[in-house]
């Protein structure tokens, strides 16, 4: 197998300690006992419709056109976007442009640790994160090239797949590329008759593997807040159309709550460069009239004119 020199790997025999803890034999009851209480409330203190907080930050590759770091609870994404490429291989012209969307999970984001080598699981997201954010981009604009968008998750606490969307939503602006509307995600696990939003690592595995219930399962849907389109849903598990129905309308609900926030970074990061253009124009101006040589041409200027 091929080395990955790009990334320090740790020896290929190791373990993680979660093997080695008390919960590493427990059974569904006891796992489940451990996350929700007998009503069925988590026991983290946190209401069925209630998210964890966000950090989002722009700009935090140097080497890429644009990036942004998001943090949701303990689940911690990185995304970069480079400039458009023209398309490799492509014999035939192609009158949209193409997104190429690579997703990682890094060797320590996970209990188990990830091979260097992209695997089936992370194929998978990147399509889910590429047919996402297809409706977004103008693809229009650059014909026959190709935007590189690479996504890098540190640490997977659970909603891995809509905080790497929402977080490339904010990388495509940072990078200037032109969109039609911004577009969040959010993720909701199903279990029995409830809903809980945002679900943890712990959560979102007692709502997939179901138990004897009949309603389990996971949902994401990534959503362009002005336009009202949903872009994208993935959804696993056994869930009947009622509670489906009731999922996307939670899902709705919890993007319309991201949208500002998402909005509001970007306000914020418009208004600090027009900060920064206006301190430029002060300082060109500020040593123009220093610079005596340019005093004494304005005045021969205006002696020569009299």
């Amino acid at each position: 197998m091929p080395i990955d020199q790009k990334r320090i790997n740790g020896p290929d025999g190791s373990l993680p300690y979660q093997l080695f803890t008390a919960s590493r034999d427990k059974s569904f009851e006891e796992r489940l006992e451990n996350v929700f209480d007998s009503t069925g409330a988590r026991k983290c203190g946190r209401k069925d419709t209630e998210s964890r907080k966000y950090f989002m930050k722009l700009g935090v590759v140097s080497t890429a056109k644009g990036s942004a770091y998001l943090e949701l609870g303990n689940t911690k994404v990185i995304v970069s976007v480079f400039d458009p490429r023209e398309i490799p291989k492509q014999n035939k012209f192609r009158e949209l442009g193409e997104l190429y969307c690579d997703f990682k999970l890094s060797p320590f984001a996970c209990v188990h640790r990830k091979n260097p080598q992209t695997d089936a699981e992370e194929r998978s997201l990147a399509a889910a994160m590429a047919k996402a954010l297809q409706p977004v981009v103008c693809r229009h604009l650059f014909p026959n090239f190709q935007i590189d968008i690479f996504a890098n998750v540190l640490e997977d606490d659970g909603s891995v797949l809509s905080a790497v969307i929402t977080a490339a939503g904010l990388a495509l602006c940072d990078a200037t590329i032109s969109m039609f509307d911004i577009v969040t995600a959010t993720t909701v696990a199903v279990f029995k008759d409830r809903i809980y939003t945002d679900p943890t690592l712990a959560e979102e595995k007692i709502c997939l593997e179901g138990g004897r219930t009949g309603n389990h399962g996971v949902i994401t849907l990534a959503k362009l807040h002005t336009l009202d389109q949903t872009s994208e849903i993935r959804q696993a598990g056994n869930i009947t159309l009622e509670a489906m129905k009731a999922a996307c309308q939670r899902l709705n609900e919890a993007n319309s709550e991201v949208a500002p926030v998402v909005q509001q970074l970007l306000v914020g990061k418009v208004q600090k460069h027009i900060r920064e253009i206006d301190l430029d124009e002060d300082d060109e101006q500020n040593s123009d009239d220093d610079d005596p040589d340019t005093s004494a041409m304005s005045q021969l200027s205006g002696n020569a004119g009299s």
